[in-house]
């Protein structure tokens, strides 16, 4: 006789009066004949429902019994759902679909079925055994095969094509994208909830194959699935399914041609579009609203996480770490290009983002340098390889056995004279200008010292540790700084298409093709700015920026004035260069993305980053790498204010007065910076001629903004003192800006031809491929030009500063005619006679400002004017000087009102100076004519008679000392042998420069008139 089913099982059993023992069998009876009713159409269902019912019932002899068998029935429904399906067959995916249904019920609804009915079901599931359930794909030990079959398997035969609950799980979340954020994906971020949340549950999870070991979609090319372990990852876990929800922009690359497309990403398309007809207004609430969803997303996110580290901490720890590894290919310089093989390897920015900010979120409880808990990091941590191996990262500091390669790995090792070069740089450069100590680049070359074994890293490590060394490893990866070269890419794209735009014709098709481009261009920069500007991630970005910076200085035990630090301890020395990377790349990301976020850090965090800065920037010893030094000068350079031309909202904020209040900096930057500037001269790369002159551009910019304050003139002047340092450092400048304003004059001839071509009537009728040539040659020109004009008049305006407050280094003897001639040959290019070669249709396309340029270069000249060696060696320059260039200077400096008052005055003075100047130089000339000069008084690299004549021991030739002195400034070598050659090598020949001067007097007298002797004496 069938029951009456409105009847519930525990209602009827609960009031009966009857023992337990007595009932069990009738229990159990109305169970089955409830769950083999036809009229029972969902069992599962009803299973929860009676479970609930119990609970709410309160407590009876009874109603323990009637749940566990209620939790029992519900795993057998589920797992032989044909047994209890009378004699319809069961549907598709019924067991698994089943559960996800009841996952993605609002806890709230029915608080038990979290709290009591699903830690239960999990628990008497996992000890199931059943018929047919083997564990082939077992992945973890803690689970039974039941436990495998229902959450995780692939399709089995007792299960429907759809696999067990995370494999559909992962199916319906890659259907969706960040538009469902509030609506459709809601659903089933509470399934991700109520499962990291319940221990089993989560057990379930991280052991099933949709953790960490994802299927290929059917019709995934096997020969390239070695590589493609980030796309899988992402796509094909359930936490990547997650992750994945962005609104950044989607690259796909195309097979097998590897060419890169942009899609169209639906949030941009729903909530970005149309921006002509919309207000700015309108379009700050629309990001906004894009941003909220981000955050919808990664909230609920954070608290997943915080639950899989309570219940499966090890497994949530190997799954981010794995992540990691599976994207390394990111920091590879070939990735930065753009390369679509590599791109196609790395997993989404959208997932990397969001994973980024997850961990940033984990981390906040420690963020806070001052709090207790940061001293709970431990750097033995990146010797140990339990999680991620970085043994083969470049180190700060080489091992002591290290090779050339590992010690300094951006030498070319292809050209034994680069390495030797550098070592003998090193040499010379001898001790730290900061700390004191000796430099120990070179050292690591020639590995002769002993084996200094790493530190050895600790037996456990706790969650602190685990989440600041992933978030840093992260950060890394990740790499904010490089994924705005593609913000930026779409910004040159949209600068292009408007200028296109505004010159195609009213109405034309060419200009509704270039409107739609615009307008899905200003949408794909909008959905750049909504991550790229969300202060709240930047925030957190800064905070954990600044609390690695202080923990790596608490390493390398940095003293409470932080300068001089004291030499490496054995940990600090194993710390990757990447450590240091991730915070200088939060820096260069904020400055190019929301430069306010840096007007706003309160000071106290703006002088941890200076310390950092400073500490680092100026020790070899702790910092091997010249280039990354280079890059600490180049994120110090961001923290200056740069007005709302560049993103400073504010006026600059707390980063007006940084540099002016930060002790250490006023102390210490100057010589730090012309150290640098000498240092980088010579690195052993392949490509350190050009790779200086980017280094040199951030010293510039600091150099020039600190000479506003008097506390750094003072500074400058003290460090002037240091007289071989300081003319090593003028000579270099001087090297700089001889080539880039040549280049840039060069090239700007080159331009002139072109466009003198291009303006011919027959232009438009030559070959197209003969044009398009044409015009890439003026492109390239017109880059080279642009380059060499900025970084020449940046270091001109360097000079300028220098030669106002210190100009006896310019004056030496071994560059006092060098500067005499650069600055006469910048003179006559600018204002003499051919000076009509540079002009090209639009200079300031190439930052070609004549007026400003002669403006520059007469200051210069009139600094330099009141020293009483200057005029003379001007008129001595024999290919540049002509006194008429000097006076169309000077007319033109009052015509265009370019200078007035002692400026002015003072170059006036100059001019008039050179006159005389050149009357005295032609009378010691004529006192030579006719004169035969001995090749053995001559120097034999000017042709010029030498002064003081010194033997070069390692070549045996006699060089005046001057010349050599001045080669010797930028190459440390013999110019005929070389081999190495310092100054303090050279050695002078006396007898020579007696038997020169004889000859000289000699014929000075010989050539003097009559009335040029004493008067006779009459008396």
């Amino acid at each position: 006789k069938c029951l009456d089913l409105k009847d519930p099982v525990e209602t009827r059993f609960i009031t009966a009066d009857h023992p337990l023992s007595q009932m069990k069998k009738r229990i159990d009876h109305d169970f089955l004949q409830r769950l083999l009713s036809p009229s029972t159409s969902d069992a599962f269902s009803y299973l929860v429902a009676t479970y609930v019912r119990c609970c709410q019932e309160g407590e009876h002899p009874h109603t323990q019994y009637i749940k566990q068998q209620a939790v029992k029935y519900a795993a057998l429904v589920l797992l032989q759902p044909a047994s209890f399906s009378g004699v319809s067959a069961p549907r598709q995916n019924a067991g698994a679909k089943a559960l996800l249904e009841l996952l993605m019920e609002d806890p709230r609804q029915r608080p038990v079925v979290k709290s009591h009915f699903l830690p239960e079901f999990t628990t008497a599931i996992n000890s199931l055994q059943l018929p047919g359930y083997s564990s082939p794909l077992q992945l973890d030990a803690k689970l039974g095969p039941c436990t495998l079959a229902l959450f995780g398997s692939e399709p089995m035969p007792l299960l429907a094509e759809g696999g067990g609950v995370f494999s559909q799980l992962v199916n319906e979340v890659s259907k969706l994208n960040l538009l469902e954020a509030l609506g459709g994906l809601q659903p089933y971020i509470r399934v991700l909830t109520v499962v990291s949340e319940v221990k089993g549950l989560a057990e379930a999870l991280c052991g099933s194959p949709q953790w960490m070991e994802p299927r290929p979609p059917p019709g995934y090319p096997p020969q390239i699935l070695g590589v493609m372990q980030a796309p899988l990852l992402e796509k094909g876990t359930v936490l990547g399914a997650f992750l994945r929800m962005s609104c950044l922009p989607e690259v796909q690359v195309d097979l097998p041609s590897l060419e890169m497309r942009t899609l169209r990403h639906p949030v941009g398309e729903s909530c970005l579009s149309e921006l002509a007809t919309r207000s700015k207004a309108d379009l700050d609430t629309a990001v906004e609203g894009v941003r909220v969803l981000m955050r919808g997303m990664q909230v609920p996110l954070v608290s997943v996480f915080k639950s899989l580290v309570k219940h499966c901490p090890e497994r949530l720890f190997d799954w981010v770490a794995t992540a990691l590894k599976h994207n390394e290919v990111r920091t590879t310089t070939a990735y930065a290009y753009g390369y679509g093989q590599l791109v196609m390897r790395s997993a989404s920015n959208g997932f990397l983002f969001n994973l980024l900010a997850v961990m940033l979120k984990l981390c906040k409880p420690f963020l806070d340098p001052n709090d207790p808990k940061a001293l709970k990091i431990d750097w033995s941590y990146l010797a140990s390889k339990h999680r991620m191996d970085v043994s083969g990262e470049t180190r700060l500091v080489p091992a002591a056995d290290a090779d050339a390669r590992a010690a300094a790995p951006w030498i070319d090792v292809r050209n034994e004279a680069r390495i030797q070069q550098f070592r003998d740089r090193e040499s010379s450069n001898g001790r730290d200008s900061s700390t004191g100590s000796t430099a120990s680049a070179a050292s690591t070359l020639n590995a002769d010292s002993p084996v200094t074994d790493s530190p050895k890293p600790a037996a456990s490590f706790g969650t602190i540790s685990e989440f600041f060394f992933l978030t840093l490893r992260c950060m890394h990866v990740v790499g904010p700084s490089r994924v705005v070269k593609d913000y930026h890419k779409v910004n040159q794209e949209l600068h292009e298409a408007d200028e296109a735009f505004r010159a195609a014709a009213d109405m034309s098709e060419e200009r509704e093709v270039l409107e739609r481009k615009i307008s899905l261009l200003l949408e794909r920069r909008l959905q750049y700015e909504v991550i790229f500007q969300d202060v709240e991630l930047l925030d957190d970005l800064v905070a954990m920026a600044r609390l690695a910076g202080r923990s790596l200085l608490n390493l390398a035990k940095a003293p409470a004035t932080i300068m001089p630090l004291p030499s490496p301890p054995e940990e600090f020395k194993a710390v990757p260069e990447y450590c240091v990377e991730a915070v200088l790349d939060v820096i260069r990301f904020i400055a190019m993305t929301h430069p306010t976020v840096l007007e706003t850090t309160p000071v106290p965090v703006l002088h941890d980053f200076l310390n950092f800065f400073m500490a680092f920037s100026s020790s070899k010893l702790h910092v091997n790498n010249p280039y990354l030094r280079g890059k600490l000068l180049e994120a110090m350079s961001m923290l200056i204010p740069k007005g709302k031309r560049h993103g400073f909202e504010l006026g600059g904020g707390n980063l007006v007065s940084l540099f002016e209040d930060h002790d250490i900096s006023r102390r210490s930057l100057i010589p730090t910076l012309i150290q640098f500037y000498v240092d980088i001269e010579v690195t052993g790369a392949h490509n350190q001629f050009y790779e200086k002159f980017n280094y040199r551009h951030y010293m510039a910019e600091l150099l020039l903004y600190v000479s506003k304050i008097p506390s750094y003139l003072q500074a400058i002047q003290l460090e002037s003192e240091n007289r071989e340092k300081f003319v090593r450092f003028v000579n270099m400048m001087l090297n700089d800006v001889t080539y880039a304003i040549d280049e840039s004059i060069l090239n700007l001839g080159e331009i002139k031809k072109i466009e003198a071509e291009m303006a011919e009537p027959g232009w438009a009728s030559r070959p197209e491929d003969q044009r398009k040539e044409m015009e890439r040659n003026l492109s390239q020109k017109g880059g080279q030009a642009r380059w060499g004009m900025q970084s020449g008049s940046e270091i001109l305006q360097m000079v300028k500063m220098l030669t106002g407050l210190v100009p006896d280094p310019f004056m030496v003897p071994e560059l006092r005619d060098r500067v005499a001639c650069m600055l006469n040959y910048f003179l006559v290019s600018i204002a003499g006679p051919k000076m009509s070669n540079l002009k090209v249709a639009n200079p300031e396309k190439y930052s070609f400002r004549p007026k400003d340029l002669l403006a520059l270069v007469t200051d210069i000249y009139g600094n330099l004017g009141r020293h009483p060696e200057f005029a003379p060696a001007i008129v001595r320059d024999g290919r540049s000087y002509d006194i008429r260039v000097f006076n169309k200077a000077l007319d033109l400096l009052r015509t265009h009102y370019l200078r007035d008052g002692q400026a002015l005055q003072s170059f006036a003075d100059l001019v008039e100076t050179l006159a005389s100047c050149a009357a005295d130089a032609a009378a010691e000339d004529d006192m030579l004519v006719d004169v035969e000069i001995p090749d053995e008084f001559q120097d034999p690299v000017t042709c010029e008679i030498m002064n003081d004549p010194v033997l070069l021991p390692t070549s045996g030739k006699i060089l005046d000392r001057a010349s050599i002195t001045r080669h010797l400034l930028s190459d440390e070598t013999d110019p005929f042998s070389r081999k190495r050659l310092t100054a303090d090598m050279l050695v002078p020949d006396d007898a020579l420069r007696a038997r020169i001067q004889a000859f000289l007097a000699e014929h000075r007298k010989g050539k003097k008139k009559p009335d040029d002797g004493d008067s006779m004496d009459t008396h």
